[in-house]
């Protein structure tokens, strides 16, 4: 890993990212200020560095901190690798510990005694603070979810209908394969397939019959080599490695994938709204509207991509709202213990939650607001909507993956999924290798 530090100078805050073309920071590297190198800061900020638009977002949420509050010196610095718990790991090794940072699973490092309190006067801005045996020990920061992103041109073209049940869906994809339109693609930064879909199919299968399954796991009551969760598995293979998704889209970039959409050779994916801000980023048209000035429908549309969002359905029709966290601010024991730094901390927290710096931070990852007090942010019509009926949907929490798991669980399963989704194991392999990670990841957790 390489180093990235900056201290943002009273005045001014200079940062600018190293260049990348790909989809992942290679480097944390950020450029240095005029403060001397010697001046110790009074804040250490750490956080992801595999989005391009979050580093952007936070970079621009430090810089507004420090013009506004020049008495405070940030040191920033984001993550270069793949795996940003490790790296946080590694810093605490290494006695580099930051103070204000970015948290994937904030009760591995309160068991760890790692985490410092926050004051009830900073929980009480969002809507679920992160809470242990009564302590808040991390704050979410944005909501995201999963979701259909399908190609609204298409399906007016060829009188297409959103779904209402996860038969009609497949009924769905038969007809666009009819009309020689891929149905669907997979894969790409958004892990459609070892997040989304396995998920789809965990909670329509499984969780809705069973909603303390992942505390009945814990327990031992219950194993993925049980009949709903083979179906699930089931499912969750027949339908990624049949004829409706495209082909090796597992392996491909959100580039790629988006490509294939703008050109009208796949109608769909699954996946979170970060991806329509993608999309319009990559054809700027598709923000503009199907009628003309005076509400008329356009005689002559060559926009060939309006992205529409819907909630993937069950098999008797109850939407499926999995209620995400985006991102987790957490600050440590050390920096709460010091009253300097532990106002320096507050002021941060605070300044990230206040509307007009909140609202900045959401617009740029398309996220769904957690605070008490709702926050609607410029967006096209459909990211509006995304917004609100996400809000107001029965949002389940209760997936593969979420704080309840064992930590190491959560990335070794992808493993397992991923292969299932290539169709390399069958479905009784996936199901023992779920089983044995998931024991392995507890036994690790509890040494």
């Amino acid at each position: 890993m390489r180093k990235a530090r900056i201290l943002l100078p009273a005045v001014v805050c200079l940062l600018c990212m190293t260049a990348c073309s790909g989809e992942k920071i290679e480097t944390g590297e950020l450029a240095e200020g005029d403060t001397q190198e010697s001046q110790a800061p009074d804040l250490t900020l750490f956080f992801s560095g595999e989005n391009t638009v979050w580093i952007s977002a936070i970079e621009d949420l430090c810089s507004a901190f420090s013009k506004e509050y020049p008495q405070y010196t940030l040191e920033v610095e984001y993550s270069s690798g793949d795996d940003y718990t490790e790296e946080l790991k590694a810093k605490e090794a290494l006695d580099e510990f930051p103070d204000i940072f970015e948290i994937e699973d904030p009760y591995m490092f309160e068991e760890a005694d790692m985490l410092g309190a926050v004051d009830g006067e900073i929980g009480e801005l969002v809507e679920q603070p992160i809470m242990d045996d009564g302590k808040i020990c991390a704050l979410p920061f944005y909501g995201t979810s999963y979701g259909i992103i399908y190609n609204q041109v298409i399906f007016k073209e060829y009188g297409l209908s959103v779904p209402n049940t996860y038969g009609e869906f497949l009924e769905l994809c038969g007809q666009l394969k009819n009309l020689g339109i891929t149905p669907l693609a997979v894969g790409g930064s958004e892990s459609s397939a070892d997040q989304g879909w396995i998920n789809y199919f965990f909670l329509k299968d499984v969780e809705t019959g069973r909603s303390t399954w992942i505390q009945d796991r814990i327990s031992g009551k219950v194993s993925f080599q049980d009949p709903e969760v083979t179906e699930a598995l089931t499912e969750f293979r027949d339908l990624m490695t049949g004829e409706y998704v495209l082909e090796d889209s597992i392996n491909m970039g959100d580039t790629q994938i988006i490509s294939y959409m703008i050109d009208q050779k796949v109608a769909m994916y699954y996946g979170t709204p970060a991806m329509l801000a993608k999309i319009w980023e990559a054809y700027p048209r598709a923000m503009d509207s199907d009628k003309t000035p005076l509400g008329e429908e356009l005689e002559n549309d060559t926009v060939q991509i309006r992205p529409g969002w819907f909630y993937m359905p069950d098999d008797s029709g109850t939407r499926i709202v999995m209620e995400q966290t985006g991102s987790i601010w957490a600050a440590s024991k050390a920096c709460m213990g010091i009253p300097t730094k532990k106002k320096a901390a507050d002021t941060f927290l605070k300044f990230c939650y206040r509307t007009e710096n909140y609202r900045k931070v959401l617009q740029a990852m398309n996220g769904m607001p957690v605070t008490n007090d709702g926050v609607l942010y410029a967006a096209p019509a459909v990211q509006q909507n995304v917004i609100i009926d996400y809000r107001y949907a029965d949002r389940i929490s209760r997936y593969l993956g979420n704080m309840e798991t064992p930590a190491s669980f959560r990335g070794d399963m992808q493993e397992t999924v991923h292969s299932l989704a290539s169709n390399t194991i069958e479905v009784g392999t996936a199901a023992r290798q779920l089983d044995e990670k998931w024991n392995e990841a507890e036994k690790e957790q509890a040494e």
